[in-house]
This record gives C-alpha cells, structure tokens and sequence, in this order.
C-alpha cells in the first residue's frame, strides 16, 4: 500500500467513527429531550460538543453576535440584560460627498484603535447630491446597506442617519422620509445593531418643536410597522439645541426611542450644558448624535477644557455620544487629515481632533506631533477683510458652495477681531455683495439680507466683544441665482 493509499484509509476509517458518534449523540440527546435539566443545559449552551470541525463551520464570520438589542427606560439606554449602555463612537462626514470613507477597513481601524462601538451613516437629504433633490437614491441607499453590513461585522452599532440641514424644516420632505425609512426598517427589521435617526438638526425660526413632533408622528409608524422595538432617535430644533422644548411635550406612542442633542463645545459653553441637565431633571431620553470641540461651524479653534467638561457631563448622566466627522475634509472637525487612504487609516494620519478623541475614548495617547496639523482653520483664503463701523475687524471667507434647484448656494464665515482698546457691545457689521442674495440659514448671530446687503448683528452669542477678543464661529448660507462673492 502506498503512502497516499494509507492516508486515503485512514482518513476514511476517522469518518466513519464521526459518524457512529455523531449518530450515537443523537441518541442521547433524544433520549434526554424530555429532561428538564437536559433542557436548562441546553439553554445555557452547556451540552456536549460537538465535532470540533463542525462548531468552526457554524461560528460566525462577523462579531455582529456581541451586539445586544438596546432600549431606552426613563433617561438610560439599556441592553437586552437591563444594564446601563453609553455608546461611543464617530459619524461620517456626508456619505454623499465622502463615500470612500464608508468600508470596513476603515470601521474597524475605528473601532480597533479608535475605541469606536457606533458608526453614524450621514446622508444628506438636500445638500451635496441630496437624496431628495440631486442625488442618485439607488447608489445611496447602496452605500447605507454597504455601512450596515461593514459596521455590524466589526461588532458595532450603526445609525442611519436622515442628514438634514439646509432643508431646516423637516416636513420639507416628509413623505420621502417615509418612504426611505419604510424601505430600510423592511429590510434590517430584527437586526439589534441598527438605530434610525429620523432628522438631523431641524432649524429655521418657523421649526418649532410641534413641527417637529408632528414630523416624527408621521414617520415612526412606517419604522414601527416593520420593526416594534428599533431604537430611533429624534432630533430637537435650533440644531437639536431645544431639547428642554422636547422636554415639557413628549412623543407618546413612538416606542423605543430617545431625543437627540448636539453640541460644538468652542461655541456652546455653561448655558448649553445646563440646557441638557435641565433636560435630564425632565426625565427626557437623550443622545448626542453629532458632537465637537470646534466651533459651531465645524472649524476654527479647538476647544478642550469646554470639551472635556462636555464629556465629563455625559459620562455623569450615561448619555451616549458620536463625533463628528470621518473624513480627511481640510477643517478642524475631520479626524484625519487631507489625503489619508480611508482602505488603510493609521495613527499617523489622525488630526488634533482625531488624537484628543482618541484619547478621550481609550485613555491612549497617539505618538504623533500633536501641533503638527489640526490648528489652521481652512486652507482658503479670505475673502475680504475690513475694519466695520463697530470697530471691529471683520474677516469673511467663501468656504463652501453648491448648486441646488437652478439657485446657488454659497456658505460664508465671519470671524471679527476686537483690537481696541476697549470691549464692544452691540456691535453691528453689514457685508456687501456682488448679487442679490437671501439667507438661506445662519448661526451664532442675527443675519438679515437686503438686496445685496447682509446685516450681522449679534445673536444670543457674543453680545459683547472682549478686547483683544476674536469671534471665529459666526457664519451663514446665502441663495442666489449665480456664483455670488464679497464686494
């Protein structure tokens, strides 16, 4: 008999006997069904083993199994155990402009090195190849499945995210939100890692919280008749800054679900925390969904005394927190910086926000120049800059512009400088233009547009200007019917 006759043999002779055993083994456990020991132990996963083959052919490809179905009991989220949950994690920058970022190479570096447990799947809804204006909604909804299945298998939670934002109002789009939310609650029904976020940021001085409300009233059912136990998240108005609002006229019937919050701890300071500890004393289920330590427009200086006692209070409270934003975007708020492979991230391509995060989530320090990058605000460079009749220097910059429903839209931010002498209280600053313009949104101030002319005046921030003071988180979007510049 040859070698390879003998091999044959043996090998032949070995699955014979796993099969007598196999068989016998059934025999047993039949015999034993009726057992209530033999049942209990089966329950608990105690049986006997099985081939050692057969048990590496069953377990899972994925570590989507760790994942508990979660839900929301007073202000906690909680697991399947009713244990207390605080979720940390990172949101993608707009799926529709920074697709390469969504795979799981980059999902598990986040979690792996970045102590991530949910990834947040923005997609704008209006804005930058919109789902409901210009965008491709099959390659959208494409790119949502393909971060689902990329986050679960790296053994994390995922929020599919209705990105709002210059559609301030929420019932804008109300029945497609329906039917998108409709679709993908149909196909992930069941899946404990999935969390549906029905409106990022509503905003507009005319979105009240019963705008809002009656929005989620109509929408939640199409979740809720696939899925009765999904967590879903509600957003609040003024940036889902109004969650006191919320507070004092609950959602009722919607279920599992909690009220997102969002914060961006350069621009949002005491009054802000002290709206979310209101908040909880209302008994209100909350989630911070979007969070940063820039200012409010998503650059500028990174603040991290305001950030750390952000996170000091979320971590006294339990409330679970997401960051913003995966991308390599140039501007203070991306975690990496320009040109990182999103296939291949590495510790090395990590911004001053990416390595503060980082540390804040597993208490690691990144060996890298922490004032190598993350300190300029943008690469562009002012549009215009001019001392204002209030004294103040006023610096605008063009940061952003688009083209939606033949009207161009452009997104501007103003920093003004004290250099005087003396503080400057109910400063005034008008801005001129090259083109009729409306506001489309605005933050941190009183924005008003005549004509050509954009008036700023102060908002609930920055009444007075310290000297020596710079104000860096003023800015707003104008709509005009062409490429519009500072004059």
């Amino acid at each position: 008999m040859t070698t390879a006759a003998a091999r044959r043999l043996r090998k032949d002779h070995m699955n014979h006997l796993r099969l007598i055993a196999s068989f016998l083994l059934a025999l047993a456990l039949c015999a034993c069904a009726s057992s209530p020991s033999a049942s209990q132990k089966a329950d608990d996963g105690h049986t006997a083993q099985s081939d050692p083959e057969e048990t590496d052919t069953r377990k899972p490809e994925t570590e989507s199994a760790s994942l508990s179905p979660l839900h929301a009991d007073g202000t906690q989220l909680l697991d399947d155990r009713n244990d207390p949950v605080v979720l940390q994690g990172y949101s993608t920058f707009g799926i529709n402009c920074k697709p390469e970022f969504v795979n799981e190479a980059m999902f598990r570096f986040l979690k792996d090195e970045m102590g991530s447990q949910v990834i947040r799947l923005a997609m704008y809804t209006a804005d930058s190849n919109g789902y409901c204006t210009d965008g491709d909604q099959k390659e959208l909804e494409g790119l949502i499945d393909k971060g689902v299945q990329a986050a679960v298998s790296t053994g994390q939670y995922v929020i599919i995210d209705w990105h709002i934002l210059s559609d301030g109002n929420p019932a804008q789009y109300q029945d497609q939100a329906k039917d998108f939310f409709g679709k993908v609650s149909k196909k992930y029904a069941g899946n404990p890692g999935v969390i549906y976020e029905i409106c990022n940021e509503p905003n507009g001085s005319d979105v009240t919280w019963p705008v809002v409300k009656s929005y989620a009233e109509a929408v939640i059912p199409e979740i809720r008749a696939n899925d009765k136990n999904a967590l879903i998240l509600v957003g609040t108005p003024q940036w889902d800054q109004a969650e006191t609002e919320a507070g004092k006229d609950l959602l009722e019937d919607a279920g599992n679900m909690m009220y997102t919050v969002h914060f961006y701890a350069a621009t949002h300071k005491d009054q802000q925390r002290q709206d979310l500890s209101t908040a909880y004393d209302q008994k209100l289920p909350m989630f911070v969904s979007e969070f940063g330590i820039t200012e409010a427009s998503g650059n500028g200086t990174l603040d991290e005394q305001s950030g750390q006692a952000w996170i000091d209070l979320l971590d006294q409270d339990r409330i679970s927190r997401v960051a913003w934003a995966i991308s390599d975007k140039e501007e203070a708020s991306s975690i990496f910086k320009p040109g990182t492979d999103p296939d291949s991230p590495s510790l090395s391509d990590l911004t001053e926000w990416g390595q503060w995060l980082r540390q804040v989530y597993t208490g690691k320090d990144t060996d890298d120049d922490k004032n190598s990058q993350g300190k300029s605000e943008s690469g562009q460079k002012p549009v215009g800059a001019k001392s204002g009749d209030s004294g103040l220097k006023a610096t605008l910059k063009q940061s952003n512009t688009w083209n939606s429903d033949g009207m161009t839209f452009t997104q501007f931010d103003l920093t003004l400088a004290n250099h005087s002498d003396q503080p400057v209280s109910g400063w005034s600053e008008t801005l001129e233009f090259t083109k009729d313009v409306t506001i489309d949104q605005s933050w941190n101030g009183d924005i008003s547009a005549s004509g050509r002319s954009v008036t700023v005046k102060p908002g609930q921030y920055h009444s007075t200007i310290q000297t020596g003071e710079s104000v860096k988180d003023i800015g707003f979007i104008v709509k005009s019917d062409g490429m519009v510049k500072e004059r």
